[in-house]
Parts: C-alpha cells; sequence; structure tokens
C-alpha cells in the first residue's frame, strides 16, 4: 500500500436521521433457523386477521446512532488504522445529519450528503449525493424530494446537471446491481444501463457495497470498467458495525478527494475485517442493533419500539411504543428474543458455520 494514503475516507453510512422500511426482513431471514418460521407464523396470523398480506414498507425504522455516534464510530475505525478520516453521512432523501455536526468543533467540515431516491418505472436506484454546500444543501434537497415524490425524469437531468457544477460534490451511483425492488436481474439490468447511458456523464463513480456480495461487488468492478466509471467503497451501515469496505487517498479534504475522482486518478479500496463474516450474519448483527435497548439514549428513544414507526390507515405516522407495552405481542416478543440471541458468542459461531460460503 503506497505510504502516502494518508487519508481514509468513510462513504454511505446512515443516523438515527434515515428512515428505513421493513422490506429487507422477508429477504434477510429467509432459510434462516427459528427466525424464518416465527416470520412465516407472524405473517399467516395477520393474513388470518386482516384478509391480506402484511404490508412490510408501511413500517419503518430509525437507526439507532445519532449523527456524532455515527461520525465517531466512522472516524475512531480509521484513525485506529493510522490515517486521517475523513467521513461522509449519507441519509436516505434528507441532509439532516450533516447540520447536525456542526455543532461539534471537532466535526468541521463534515460533508452535507444524502442518498437521493430516484424512482424508475417499477424500482428505483440509489444516488450518493456527498459534499454539497451548505448554503444550497436544504434547497437541493427539496427539489430531489419532489422527484422522488413524483418522478420527473427531465428534472433528473437538470438536478444532476446542477449538483455535478459543483467541482467538490461527489455523486455516486450505489449498490447499482442490488434489485432491491425485486423486478428481476434482467429488468433491474435494463433500467441501470439506461440510466447511465443518459446520466453517466454526471455519474462520477459506482460503487462497492460493504453490505453487498464479494459475487456483486465483483460483477459492479466489471460493469465500471467497461462503462468507465470510476469505483469507490461505501459502508452503508446502518447499526454499530463501522463501515465493512472505505477509501484510501492522499487527498487532506473531502472536496480533495471529489475532485481526484471526478479527475480519473486511481482509487484505493479497504476491505476491513468485517467484510470476511458471512453477510446473513452481518444483516442479522443490524436487525439485532436495531431491536436493542440503549439505556444511555435519551428517554424517548431507549427502546426498539420508540424507533419503529408504522403509517396508520388512516394515513397517521405512529410510534410502536405509543401502540404497545414493552414487547407487545408475545409472538413479537419471541422474535426480538430470538434476534437477541445473535448477542451470543456461541450462536454466532453457528450462525458463521451455518451461513459460511
Amino acid at each position: 500500500m503506497p505510504p502516502q494514503l494518508s487519508t481514509g475516507v468513510s462513504l454511505h453510512s446512515h443516523t438515527s436521521r434515515s428512515r428505513e422500511t421493513m422490506c429487507f426482513i422477508p429477504r434477510y431471514v429467509d432459510n434462516v433457523p427459528y427466525l424464518s418460521g416465527r416470520i412465516a407464523a407472524l405473517e399467516t396470523k395477520y393474513r388470518d386477521h386482516h384478509g391480506k398480506n402484511f404490508d412490510y414498507g408501511r413500517v419503518w425504522w430509525m437507526p439507532p446512532l445519532e449523527p456524532k455516534a455515527a461520525y465517531d464510530l466512522e472516524r475512531t475505525q480509521i484513525e485506529n488504522f493510522g490515517r486521517e478520516a475523513l467521513v461522509s453521512l449519507s441519509d436516505h432523501d434528507n441532509v439532516d445529519a450533516g447540520f447536525a455536526l456542526e455543532m461539534f468543533a471537532d466535526c468541521g467540515g463534515a460533508p452535507i450528503s444524502s442518498e437521493w431516491t430516484i424512482p424508475i418505472e417499477n424500482s428505483f436506484l440509489h444516488i450518493g449525493i456527498h459534499n454539497m454546500q451548505p448554503a444550497r444543501a436544504r434547497m437541493l434537497q427539496t427539489a430531489m424530494a419532489e422527484v422522488t415524490a413524483k418522478p420527473d425524469y427531465p428534472m433528473v437531468d437538470a438536478l444532476l446537471d446542477e449538483l455535478s457544477c459543483d467541482p467538490a460534490t461527489l455523486i455516486v451511483l450505489n449498490h447499482p446491481l442490488w434489485d432491491e425492488n425485486r423486478i428481476g436481474e434482467g429488468a433491474h439490468l435494463k433500467m441501470l444501463t439506461g440510466f447511465l447511458d443518459r446520466h453517466g456523464r454526471n455519474i462520477h463513480a459506482l460503487e462497492l457495497n460493504g453490505l453487498r456480495s464479494r459475487a456483486e461487488n465483483l460483477r459492479v468492478e466489471k460493469l465500471a470498467i467497461d462503462a468507465g466509471h470510476q469505483i469507490v467503497t461505501g459502508g452503508d451501515r446502518h447499526g454499530c458495525e463501522p463501515n465493512a469496505l472505505l477509501n484510501l487517498t492522499r487527498a487532506r479534504t473531502f472536496g480533495e478527494f471529489a475532485a481526484e475522482v471526478r479527475d480519473g486518478a486511481p482509487t484505493y479500496s479497504l476491505f476491513m475485517p468485517q467484510y470476511q463474516e458471512p453477510l446473513k450474519l452481518r444483516v442479522l448483527q443490524v436487525m439485532s442493533d436495531v431491536l436493542r435497548t440503549y439505556e444511555d439514549f435519551d428517554l424517548d428513544r431507549r427502546r426498539w419500539s420508540d424507533r419503529v414507526f408504522f403509517d396508520d390507515e388512516d394515513g397517521t405516522v405512529r410510534r410502536i411504543s405509543d401502540v404497545w407495552t414493552g414487547n407487545g405481542p408475545d409472538v413479537v416478543g419471541q422474535f426480538i428474543s430470538a434476534m437477541r440471541l445473535v448477542e451470543s458468542r456461541h450462536v454466532r459461531a453457528v450462525l458463521r458455520l451455518t451461513f459460511a460460503g
């Protein structure tokens, strides 16, 4: 590793300002011993009672870490590796985390960033927008949110042009090959290539993602090389595990790092030890982090049920803790208890063997 790569860059991690749906649960607990059966039982019970399938998209949660705690987690990992740290927190469709860091003297110059959701036909892509000018960030985020709510493809063009005009801003296509909406690999690839054909001039890099498989990241690498795009890494952290993939650079500021990538300079990726763990085990750990009680948090955020919300039938947003006491119905309590087993060293050893390969 060249010694002049004195800075580590953490891209793409989430804080308590992010709104995350529960849609990932069916994908990740499938075939997990015990958990898959309990989830299926809950879904059946709901369907029998309501006459329809449970819509995971109506339930959403906030990651446990506040912006300062998330920033410190990422910074500490990089500094422990012997590098200066640059950290860009990019929550879904909002810029609050970057502004929240402005009150802390030791976070001076932290980028104002966001992960923009762009709906395309029956699916969507996620674009990391890193290091917007503070004076313009909220205006730009409002415009991006309008496109997310009501897709307007000429406006996508215009906004990407506007964002790319700032040479210190870095635009990254996050986990590009992840068919998150499950439309099928072929349909997703067609959507992705169409997007790159139209907007690729304003996409500065494709992302290798710390919560996607090694095989998928290798395909992303090939896609980037074939398309003539740069490669950067992003961790996609949602829980308490720091980003598994980092970037190394000679740059001392985020604007300098953005300029390096945009100018086509070589990029360097650092794979941290946690990336070697089985992916499903790491995702279960995220779920455990989400469902944990944090005694040192503010009173209204300590329990998992304080950080999980649902869109009620009448359109109002309600907090789970306002509806349930304790862990709620017994079957939910059993699921919570099962998830906490992931914290056990012995259970983790068994799951590591189960998910190996």
